[in-house]
């Protein structure tokens, strides 16, 4: 029992960095108010059905242009 930990003990912080990207775009996903080229409920079962493929795939693609800055915003 304790072999295979020490096998898998180097995927570990892989696997925590993946989690915490999946669980990042999820959350983005959910605050943006708009998505590109799909609805949010289609990029969130994609990032979730298609770890780590599907998040990398909703930040490349998915993720909408925000809005640029303005002089105004800074104050």
């Amino acid at each position: 029992m304790n072999g295979n930990f020490d096998l898998l003990a180097p995927l570990l912080p892989v696997l925590v960095l993946v989690l915490v990207l999946v669980a990042w775009c999820l959350v983005d996903l959910a605050r943006r108010p708009e998505v590109r080229y799909l609805p949010k409920m289609a990029w969130a079962v994609i990032t979730i059905a298609a770890i780590p493929f599907g998040a990398i795939a909703y930040l490349i693609l998915g993720r909408a242009p925000a809005a640029p800055l303005h002089d105004s915003d800074l104050w």
